[in-house]
């Protein structure tokens, strides 16, 4: 039984080497490397429009002043609501057919 094992495990690390010999020679056949040329980026002015490197402390100072404005609007809003600052009023609107509520009915 021994002898079996041992020759399942030495088929098996045959079958390793040659799929490694293959995979070396393909990266050895596959080119000379120097053919391929290097990606280069596209030089471009540092304007307003194209700041180059995003500052990310400024973005998010402006994200967390936006949200303080945005905050007090819907505190104000709130606070209105809750005095009882806002009324509604309706309007009957003309021409309704039988699905509008009645005149009287509230």
């Amino acid at each position: 039984m021994a002898s079996r094992e041992l020759r399942t495990i030495a088929h098996a690390l045959v079958l390793v080497a040659v799929m490694l010999g293959l995979v070396a020679a393909a990266l050895w056949l596959r080119g000379d490397p120097g053919l391929v040329r290097p990606a280069v980026g596209a030089p471009r002015p540092l304007t307003t429009a194209h700041p180059g490197i995003p500052d990310s402390g400024r973005q998010r100072q402006t994200i967390i002043e936006e949200l303080r404005k945005l905050n007090a609007r819907l505190q104000a809003i709130d606070e209105a609501l809750r005095k009882g600052d806002y009324q509604v009023q309706t309007r009957p609107v003309e021409g309704a057919g039988a699905g509008a509520p009645e005149e009287g009915a509230k």
